[in-house]
């Protein structure tokens, strides 16, 4: 019953994510606009900088980083980042230091971004693995592509495109598995309070079905890319999986490393459960490379305990109500006023610790990520009734996110009350909105390209 209802939901919430392409994620950059003088310059070593693809349209460029040891005499590692709002630097400049510890080099497109189809992604990815292959010193046999949200699904499709790729790291999103027969070893990355926290922790259900090798690490974040720390073990992952294929030699300094991390949350005070999923990552990472029988028979200790069962039927119970509740409020949608999701969302917000408060932080998440999608769409449709209520739905769920003021200025220009519009198109760049040409490109504002306080608000970029 668990596993129907995962795949219900997984389908569910692809189908509104998919057109999600402008929904804001805390914590990301604008993209880095290339500077045509950059073409032909030198290529720096530990510094994050940006480089154009192509001398006739230096749009299409990408963020790098190259590790102060890095020379031609030496084949390298890389990771290629998809962000989903083609912002490369972000991820390459968060993890920078990683790669100056693992000797990496980073890729992240500045092209990619939520709103495209996968058949002008793979554009993007076949371009930018063209790019990292023949202009500098990358070992073929150790690429991997990694991706947050939007970007996790470009990520995954292109490595089911390219099973050849060392390895796919995936945060905060997935995509659905029935027909992917082949797969690079995946790693996901699962947000305790990331509204897509049951996606990615599904797809390794599915993954497991079709004997795919793949581990699904938990963290203690958001909807966002992870930490360092945490992320550390992409560069794990990828190195290892390296050594299992004969690319790489057995670095036994490196497996050391990684078990001094890992047995140091296993020393912690960590519940039953927690204990026996870092078990679970520790043999999936290390499997081939070194004797991981201790850790096989900390398991099945671990498993004939009754607090494991206990604990395992807890989490199980919250994520099928997690679930039920998403499809009850999918429904509210068209049948809830604004007074009832009012309490709901208080009521939500009064839960302050616990499992329960975590699994309603997702449900807001997931909440503020449905409301843009129906207000969006009503917004497009001229149905100016229902994108308010919507509106108001995604202020009471995400009050810091400026995508809703944003929205809400797009209705009132379409309804050609150029004053609110301009008044909500303020308060989104007051929280934040930082894209010129998202503004720019936006149809909702043609009427107000002859405003002066519209032209005003552009000058401030």
């Amino acid at each position: 019953m668990i596993k129907n209802n995962y795949l219900f939901l997984f389908f569910f919430l692809f189908a509104i994510i998919s057109c999600t392409s402008n929904h804001t994620d805390k914590g990301v950059e604008v993209p880095v606009v290339a500077d045509r003088q950059k073409i032909n310059s030198p290529l720096k070593k530990g510094e994050v900088i940006t480089v154009v693809t192509s001398e006739q349209d230096a749009s299409q460029n990408y963020a790098l980083y190259l590790p102060k040891n890095y020379n031609d005499s030496l084949r390298f590692p890389v990771i290629l980042f998809f962000d989903p709002h083609a912002s490369g630097s972000y991820p390459v400049a968060k993890y920078q230091l990683l790669a100056e510890k693992f000797g990496y080099v980073l890729i992240g497109s500045n092209n990619a971004k939520n709103g495209m189809q996968f058949d002008q992604t793979n554009v993007v990815v076949n371009r930018l693995m063209n790019e990292a292959t023949t202009r500098y010193s990358i070992d073929n046999g150790q690429i991997s592509v990694a991706g947050f949200s939007g970007g996790a699904k470009v990520a995954l499709v292109s490595a089911a495109n390219h099973p050849e790729l060392v390895s796919v790291i995936y945060c905060g999103a997935a995509i659905p598995f029935d027909n992917i027969q082949q797969l690079s070893p995946a790693l996901g990355f699962a947000g305790e309070r990331d509204m897509n926290y049951t996606e990615v922790m599904s797809s390794g259900l599915t993954l497991g079905e079709k004997k795919i090798d793949h581990v699904v690490v938990e963290w203690k974040g958001k909807h966002e890319w992870p930490d360092s720390l945490t992320f550390e073990d992409a560069f794990f992952w990828s190195s290892f999986n390296a050594m299992r294929k004969k690319t790489r030699s057995v670095d036994h300094k490196l497996i050391d490393d990684y078990l001094q991390k890992k047995n140091k949350l296993l020393n912690d005070n960590q519940n039953t459960l927690a204990r026996y999923n870092v078990l679970n990552q520790v043999i999936a990472f290390l499997n081939g490379l070194t004797d991981v029988s201790v850790y096989r028979q900390m398991i099945a200790a671990i498993v004939k305990t009754d607090l494991f069962g206990k604990e395992l039927n807890r989490q199980q119970e919250i994520l099928h109500t997690e679930m039920n509740m998403k499809q009850n409020y999918a429904q509210c949608f068209q049948s809830k006023d604004v007074g009832w999701w009012k309490d709901e969302i208080a009521r939500m917000r009064s839960i302050k610790s616990g499992d329960q408060e975590k699994m309603y932080q997702r449900l807001l998440g997931y909440l503020s990520l449905a409301s843009y999608s129906y207000s969006n769409n009503a917004i497009k449709q001229n149905n100016f009734s229902s994108a308010q209520q919507f509106l108001t739905v995604y202020k009471l769920a995400d009050p810091e996110n400026s995508e809703q003021p944003f929205l809400t200025a797009c209705m009132y220009a379409r309804q050609g009350d150029q004053e609110k519009a301009i008044a909500s198109l303020k308060e989104a760049i007051g929280m934040g909105l930082k894209d010129k040409v998202k503004i720019e490109t936006e149809e909702s504002f043609n009427s107000l390209r002859s405003n002066p306080e519209f032209n005003k608000l552009l000058g401030r970029f």
